[in-house]
């Protein structure tokens, strides 16, 4: 079943090469600068297809024991034996994260910062990337190293970041075991690198196009104390298969249900998901079988923050077709709305018209609403946890012992907020979710940062501002209204639009090289 989505290689590579004609002259490289940003010709540049010039590369040897410095090269090929670990046993993680263009508006002070790029949380995917590692038994790249090719990346291709109304530059590292070997082992040597493809929004003319979701009843996307909460190749391409049957009932994709008891909602192919009754933001916890996202850990603080009262907690599939609206999340998607779930024949639609609750097109059900504001404590902080191995430098394998249960039940706690501030309340009802007996609590990691409960009231009071709560007529039908205000508010801040208390955007440092033979070697290389 060939993807339709593939191209030809060598087209992409020639139609890259003609729109970056003029500044390949600008540089004097393959390499772009801030300052050739007008030589890009987007209306020749295919977005999500076409890569960027510029990519990043290290190695780890077993001879060292240690990452080289690594440098940057012209985006090409890569050279591997048949042999390599990762074409035969799938030895590979990967991350996602974007590089935004600062959008100023449209005066002169704007003019001037058009060419500042921004990352968002990329300390959270360096975090998250060291964890997979470990957990798949490879040589973790050191999060200075991580976060150095990420910025020299963005800084290389800063001509490939859209402007603001077209998109962003989708940021791609990878840790692949190159080394060969026969047998079922580590991979003897590894190879990290980093490229970056420009690609679209999400919304379409300034609104968000809704989507609907089947929740699969037969596949399921990962197993208790398995690899979900790693972002594994391997998690991705079983998934494709769900997908084409998802799309022969009328659906764009699918929801997964946990595989212990086919009763609570997982994650979908390549996003976690929200649902909303009344003024209470549901998502699953991330407690072994569900990638902890990046998107979904701050859509939670982002939730709070508005006054919601946010939930970390099993969602049944029985819950998810009651629900008022559902949402799914990650780097790609943002915030994407559910316009409908089916569900063993049943088909029930969300925010159908000015009313914010599903309908069952079947029977016409409509589902309860009116639903109480139930606020709770928590520490919102959204922790993904892994066991974790690694290859020491004599090519043994180091296993992280667990002493996980494999109970799947959480307890969440409610609590009526009280006292004169609500907001403030609001703003630290995440429920704890105890997860200490989780299937993979053996690794664990969370992505720091400012919380909700840790914002000023002024701070709370600015980002509603940003987001005030729209009219639900001037909504379109499968777009609900905190899912509309999570995306606003998320991509203001990404875009440097709306203000940052959480501090997650980082500035792309535009004073070091962008050439394609640099060497990172200054980096602490670890081991």
């Amino acid at each position: 079943m060939a993807p339709s989505s593939c191209v030809d290689a060598g087209a992409a590579a020639a139609n890259a090469g003609a729109a970056t004609a003029g500044a390949d002259s600008a540089t004097g490289t393959g390499a772009t600068s801030p300052a050739a940003a007008s030589h890009v010709d987007w209306s020749r540049v295919r977005l999500g297809v076409d890569a960027a010039p510029t990519m990043f590369i290290a190695n780890w040897s077993p001879d060292t024991c240690r990452w080289d410095g690594g440098e940057l090269v012209p985006y090409g090929p890569l050279t591997l034996l048949p042999a390599a670990q990762v074409l035969n046993y799938g030895q590979s993680i990967f991350e996602g994260l974007k590089a935004y263009r600062f959008d100023g508006g449209s005066d002169a002070a704007a003019a001037a910062a058009e060419h500042r790029v921004l990352l968002f949380r990329p300390d959270a995917n360096a975090a998250r990337f060291e964890a997979g590692a470990r957990r798949m038994c490879m040589p973790p790249v050191p999060s200075a190293m991580f976060l150095a090719a990420v910025q020299a990346v963005a800084r290389a291709n800063a001509a490939w970041v859209p402007p603001p109304a077209r998109g962003s530059l989708y940021i791609r590292p990878l840790l692949l075991g190159t080394g060969p070997l026969l047998g079922l082992c580590p991979a003897p040597s590894y190879t990290f690198l980093v490229y970056a493809v420009p690609v679209g929004g999400r919304a379409k003319e300034g609104r968000l196009v809704p989507l609907d979701y089947l929740i699969h009843e037969s596949r399921h996307r990962a197993a208790p104390r398995g690899v979900g909460s790693t972002k594994a190749a391997g998690n991705y391409s079983p998934c494709l298969l769900a997908q084409a049957e998802a799309r022969a009932q009328g659906c764009h994709d699918c929801i997964y249900l946990d595989a212990k008891s086919d009763t609570y909602l997982e994650e979908g192919s390549g996003c976690n998901v929200f649902m909303t009754r009344g003024s209470v933001v549901t998502t699953p916890p991330a407690a072994g079988s569900i990638l902890p996202g990046i998107t979904r850990a701050s859509l939670l603080q982002l939730a709070a923050a508005l006054g919601y009262a946010v939930r970390e907690a099993p969602i049944s599939w029985k819950e998810a077709l009651q629900a008022d609206e559902m949402f799914g999340s990650g780097t790609a998607l943002v915030v994407q709305p559910i316009r409908s779930v089916t569900f063993k024949g049943r088909r029930v639609m969300f925010c159908r018209t000015s009313s914010s609750n599903g309908t069952s097109v079947d029977d016409g059900e409509s589902a309860a609403n009116g639903h109480a504001n139930e606020h709770a404590n928590g520490n919102g902080q959204a922790n993904g946890h892994a066991n974790g191995c690694y290859a020491n430098c004599n090519g043994c394998v180091r296993n992280a012992s667990s002493d996980s249960s494999d109970n799947g039940e959480v307890e969440v706690e409610t609590e009526k907020p009280t006292g004169e501030d609500e907001g403030a309340a609001a703003a630290a009802a995440i429920v704890t979710v105890d997860d200490s007996e989780s299937e993979s609590a053996g690794l664990s990691y969370d992505f720091g940062g400012k919380t909700a409960a840790e914002l000023q009231p002024k701070d709370r009071a600015a980002l509603a501002s940003f987001a005030p709560v729209p009219e639900l007529a001037s909504l379109p039908p499968g777009v609900g209204p905190i899912a509309h205000r999570l995306y606003s508010l998320l991509t203001g801040i990404q875009y440097g639009r709306a203000p940052d208390p959480f501090g997650w955007m980082v500035e792309v440092d535009m004073r070091g090289p962008t050439g394609t033979s640099p060497s990172l070697s200054s980096l602490s290389h670890g081991e």
